[in-house]
């Protein structure tokens, strides 16, 4: 009966920390996504954040104003709306980061892709091991550091540090079940 009850603690508390783990990030921060002000606002924005395998990028928009297309490297790099991977068109639209691979994004609403409405993500790391950070990397000499970027970075800190305290809570529960 005991190892039962010990299992299934296990088996919830291992659940809840990998769900935690994954985070909603809100594409453009609070702005959402629109043709921006400064060509390069997606790539400054994305370049102070880190991605993770299992992270979902929120696409919030006016429908009918706005799109997001997935493509290739290329279709990013020319703004070649052609061919798209997928093409959405209501929003919010939710999309997850399910490998190391590179995403690219572009909006195919004419002018929008050439005036910046694009975003990279060349960057998705795998999860970290519970109770560790990724180390930060030194730039390489005469390299600038990156821009500070004026949106703000997604509450992952917060909801790993719950998902952290709920999962300690129910492996004391267990232990407490073994021990009386």
């Amino acid at each position: 009966m005991r190892i039962g009850i010990v299992f299934l603690v296990t088996v919830v508390a291992t659940t809840v920390r990998h769900v935690a783990e994954a985070i909603e990030i809100h594409v453009g921060g609070d702005g959402g996504w629109l043709r921006p002000s400064s060509p390069d606002f997606y790539s400054l924005w994305a370049a102070g954040l880190n991605f993770t395998v299992g992270d979902v990028l929120v696409f919030s928009f006016q429908t009918g104003a706005h799109n997001v297309a997935g493509v290739t490297k290329d279709g990013y790099d020319n703004c070649n709306t052609s061919n798209p991977k997928f093409l959405n068109t209501t929003s919010p639209f939710s999309f997850t980061l399910e490998t190391l691979d590179d995403f690219y994004f572009i909006c195919t609403v004419p002018g929008h892709c050439s005036a910046g409405q694009k975003l990279a993500i060349t960057n998705v790391q795998q999860s970290p091991p519970p109770g560790s950070s990724p180390p930060d990397s030194p730039p390489v000499s005469g390299e600038m550091p990156p821009p500070v970027v004026t949106a703000p970075p997604p509450p992952n800190s917060v909801t790993r540090t719950m998902a952290s305290i709920f999962t300690v809570a129910l492996v004391s529960i267990a232990v407490t079940l073994i021990i009386y």
